[in-house]
């Protein structure tokens, strides 16, 4: 039986309540792994995904802080496995008046097909968060994450050169 005062984080509502107060947490222990902001953001919204999916696995609410903290971290020193996204980020900003990376950059982005483009656009162009990207492509929050998480893949393998 659940606790009065504990939301039942097997339902939308009551998950949301719980994780929602920890949001300045998960940033933090994505930040702490990653020593990126935006990467750490997309770490934590990551997370969240996985957590909501396997929200059933948890036995006891009141451990939901550590577990959900834990994916978090976890998530993000997987990020750090993968090759770290925000490399691209870094790589544009310590050359900004070269005008051959920008252009580089920009057609690598149009050659991304059209279902990776445009997510990647709204959020690196436009400053778009994740949510918002989503509410405006009424696609769920995940879908937005994966489409950008497979975007920066596809950039990073145009863009290797860069990194060398």
């Amino acid at each position: 039986m659940q606790e009065p005062n504990k939301p039942d984080i097997v339902t939308r509502e009551g998950f949301a309540t719980a994780a929602a107060p920890l949001e300045r947490l998960l940033l933090t222990a994505g930040y702490g792994v990653l020593r990126d902001w935006d990467a750490a953001a997309d770490a934590v919204q990551s997370a969240l995904l996985k957590a909501w999916r396997g929200r059933r696995s948890v036995k006891d609410p009141a451990k939901f802080k550590a577990w959900l903290v834990k994916i978090v971290v976890n998530e993000s020193r997987d990020i750090v496995r993968r090759g770290f996204a925000a490399e691209l980020k870094e790589a544009a900003a310590e050359q900004p008046s070269d005008p051959d990376v920008r252009i580089d950059v920009r057609r690598a982005v149009d050659g991304l097909s059209d279902r990776y483009r445009l997510p990647v656009m709204l959020f690196y162009y436009e400053d778009m968060t994740v949510a918002d990207i989503a509410a405006a492509l009424k696609l769920p929050r995940g879908t937005v994450i994966s489409l950008l998480h497979r975007g920066r893949e596809q950039l990073k393998k145009e863009l290797e050169d860069y990194g060398r």
